[in-house]
This record gives C-alpha cells, structure tokens and sequence, in this order.
C-alpha cells in the first residue's frame, strides 16, 4: 500500500496545529503571577527605590540577613538606627506567590530582630527588607535557600 504526498503532509500539519492547541491550552491554565498588579505605579518608584538601596549600601556589614539552620531568620541593622528604625520584612517566595510572607520590622535595642521561618516550605526565598530613618529609606535583599 502506498501513501499519497499529500495525506503524509496533512497528518503532519494536523499533528503539529493539534501539539500547538495543546500547548496553548496548558499555558492558559497556568497562573500568571510574575507581574505585579501595580507594576506601572512600581515602576514609576524605581528611582525611589534605587537610592534606598544605595542607602544600604552605604552601611555595609552592618546590615545583614542570617538563617541560623533552624527555625529563625535574624536581620540586623546598625545599632545607631535601631530606636527610630521601621518598616517591613517580606519573605518573597518567586514559584509560589502565595506563599509570601509580610512582617513589621521593630527592631530591638541592639538592631536585631528575628522572624521565624520553622512553617515555611523549604527552598529558596528572597528576603526583602524595607525601612526607613529619619525620612531616609533604606532597601536590603538577600537569598536565603532554607533546608
């Protein structure tokens, strides 16, 4: 039995129309959450948030995020700021944007200030600090990989 040009060339368009729909079925069904809902009004802030992370910068060493194995995360800022020191730990989790935790930083008299992790899936996470001084604002991040 021999097969006309013509049937080989339909089944493969079929076949390749038939992998795309699938493709593009499964790619619908996925959630898009790699966008922020305010991402123009965040991008409008990037110069904001720029010279806040100069502004750490500037501190050097004395800010830092440390996982200690267990159970904890301890950030530290420096000494000098920790009275007047305010504002926000996010523990941003990029797979699984539910997942993202929000805490208020008040740090203690010495600068440091802990936030349990012991209920969170392990993996990697962004640790995004935010606060402010004095009116001056100030932007840490560092990757923490919990085990």
């Amino acid at each position: 039995m021999r097969v006309h040009w013509g049937v080989g060339l339909a089944t493969a368009y079929i076949g390749f129309a038939a992998a795309t729909s699938g493709f593009v079925a499964f790619a619908m069904s996925r959630p898009v959450s790699l966008v922020s809902p305010d991402y123009y009004a965040e991008s409008l802030r990037e110069d904001e948030h720029l010279a806040a992370r100069r502004n750490a910068q500037l501190l050097g060493s004395e800010v830092a995020v440390n996982w200690d194995g267990g159970d904890r995360i301890r950030i530290s800022v420096p000494a000098s700021q920790a009275q007047a020191a305010r504002g926000s730990v996010t523990l941003y989790r990029a797979s699984d944007v539910a997942a993202d935790r929000t805490f208020a930083f008040r740090p203690d008299d010495t600068g440091k200030q802990d936030v349990t992790v012991g209920t969170l899936v392990r993996g990697l996470w962004l640790v995004q600090l935010r606060w402010s001084v004095e009116g001056r604002d100030y932007y840490f991040e560092q990757p923490v990989t919990l085990k």
